[in-house]
């Protein structure tokens, strides 16, 4: 089932025996807390970079001061030279200390592997849960703490980001990047079990 805002909101409110809303009441008093959960939680849980939220994209350079920037909703941007990294909305040489990249990249377009954060309604469901479940988490453990509480989520939250993990190693051996490079980075970014591999298959 997938989920909305009001719902995360929802399981939130019931870690704390609150009655659920029908709509997202900015003026209860868990509310905004509840978001801020959800909030957070998204962007920890879509940071370690899924099937869904990982791209290849070419970044610009302005031809004028060097600068290249991130696009606004990535969490992670990767490039062929390890010491390049996005500081603020740029990226950023960590070895000359300069946010200029012609030195490195000349004119470009830099080629890069992005990680982004995908809008909580537009994320496949098994995300949408564990996202949910590690909300939840977050949220009672900042108000009520209890211990039998804090385990019984927390034990939701790993079944969901198991689930997750399995759901991704599916979709990656079945949305096969055309990109081999993009194939070795996802194998390196997120290690597969013994045996098993991103590729094609000889059936």
């Amino acid at each position: 089932m997938r989920l909305t805002q009001l719902d995360v909101v929802n399981a939130c409110l019931a870690t704390m025996g609150e009655s659920p809303l029908v709509a997202v009441d900015q003026d209860h008093p868990y509310v905004q807390a509840a978001l801020t959960a959800l909030r957070n939680s998204s962007t920890l849980v879509q940071g370690e970079g899924w099937w869904f939220n990982t791209d290849g994209q070419t970044i610009a350079i302005d031809p004028g001061n060097g600068y290249a920037y991130a696009p606004a909703d990535a969490l992670s941007v990767e490039t062929q030279a390890p010491a390049v990294i996005n500081r603020g909305t740029r990226l950023y040489d960590q070895r000359t200390s300069t946010y200029d990249m012609r030195p490195l990249f000349g004119g470009g377009p830099i080629k890069a592997v992005i990680i982004r954060e995908i809008p909580f309604e537009d994320i496949p469901t098994l995300a949408q849960h564990a996202i949910s479940e590690r909300a939840q988490l977050d949220f009672q453990a900042s108000f009520d703490g209890d211990d039998n509480k804090y385990s019984k989520i927390g034990g939701a939250y790993t079944l969901a980001h198991r689930l997750l993990k399995a759901e991704h190693i599916r979709q990656s051996r079945v949305n096969l990047f055309e990109s081999t490079s993009m194939q070795e980075k996802l194998r390196l970014m997120r290690p597969m079990s013994r045996g098993m591999r991103i590729g094609h298959r000889n059936w």
